[in-house]
């Protein structure tokens, strides 16, 4: 398969890269790694990177037109189902590649190529370019530091279940290629400007805990009184996994549309992806979310969450 994805490489001029809604680390480093890689090894080809979020992470930014879609090549990444692709026009794009670690829910490219073992897309991302099929191909310093941060941010600095001997394996072989400073690149990604610090000390006023469940519930009075937007908020849901007693923890934030955007994860094996699926959610078995529900439907989220907790 890697062989068929680097012969749809070679037969388009331009290529399309697109990623998530909302993107994580995982999605936006993935997104630029892939950038940073087809610019360097194919200088004759026009590449683009599609999305409407705008990050500093993303050094890139890119208008597209329609035309351009239609004759391009689009890959995707870090994104499990196509309603959750930045951008739906990729739909235009006359072949389209999925690179994802997501469980498999919607296999909507023409070429799929997934790894649902891999703790972070560029965990596999990185393995597909460190593949037999590219050996011939330079994979520079800066492809390497963007798929050590995504790999960073996507398992917590190697602490997330999902974390593999093969992750370690893959993350000293990118230290070791791009002769990364590891430490820096961790202080990059970890360190907080005062004004958010504050933020997030406020925040940790609303943590609420049921047993052995923890979570955080902010409504749009709650995140217009901390001073900020929901996505912000949501990203230090991390915050209370460190708590010792807590197998289950999630952080809820409401949207402009009443309803409600929840994250959760889990530890010491605790399954609760099967949980949030029912509730129009998903994702990793220790990892996943749900978005849109009302507060009846949080309630209840929230109760099977207790009792798994405890068992």
């Amino acid at each position: 398969m890697y062989k068929q994805f680097i012969n749809k490489i070679k037969e388009y001029d331009s290529i399309t890269i697109f990623r998530h809604i909302h993107p994580d680390g995982d999605a936006m480093f993935s997104a630029m790694a892939l950038f940073r890689f087809l610019k360097d090894n194919f200088k004759d080809k026009t590449v683009k990177i599609a999305g409407t979020d705008d990050y500093s992470v993303i050094t890139v930014k890119h208008k597209i037109s329609d035309a351009y879609i239609k004759k391009s090549l689009a890959i995707v990444v870090d994104t499990s189902n196509r309603n959750r692709v930045d951008d739906q026009r990729f739909t235009m794009a006359p072949y389209i590649i999925k690179i994802d670690h997501h469980p498999i829910v919607d296999q909507f490219a023409d070429l799929n190529l997934v790894d649902v073992k891999a703790a972070a897309c560029c965990e596999f991302l990185a393995e597909i370019i460190n593949s037999k099929v590219f050996k011939d191909f330079t994979i520079s310093p800066k492809v390497c530091e963007y798929l050590y941060c995504g790999m960073i941010t996507d398992t917590n600095t190697f602490t997330t279940s999902s974390t593999t001997y093969k992750t370690l394996k893959m993350a000293a072989f990118l230290a070791e290629k791009g002769d990364l400073k590891i430490s820096d690149l961790v202080n990059y990604l970890n360190d907080l400007e005062i004004d958010i610090y504050q933020k997030v000390s406020k925040i940790r006023n609303y943590l609420k805990i049921r047993k052995h469940f923890g979570y955080i519930l902010l409504d749009k009075k709650d995140l217009k009184e901390i001073g900020i937007d929901p996505f912000e908020a949501k990203n230090n849901i991390e915050e209370i996994g460190h708590i010792k007693n807590l197998n289950i923890w999630a952080f809820a934030v409401e949207d402009e549309n009443n309803t409600y955007a929840v994250s959760i994860r889990s530890k010491r094996g605790y399954v609760i992806n099967k949980i949030c699926e029912r509730y129009g959610g998903g994702g990793h078995a220790n990892a996943c979310g749900v978005k849109g529900i009302n507060k009846n439907e949080l309630d209840a989220l929230f109760k099977e969450f207790v009792e798994l907790s405890t068992i």
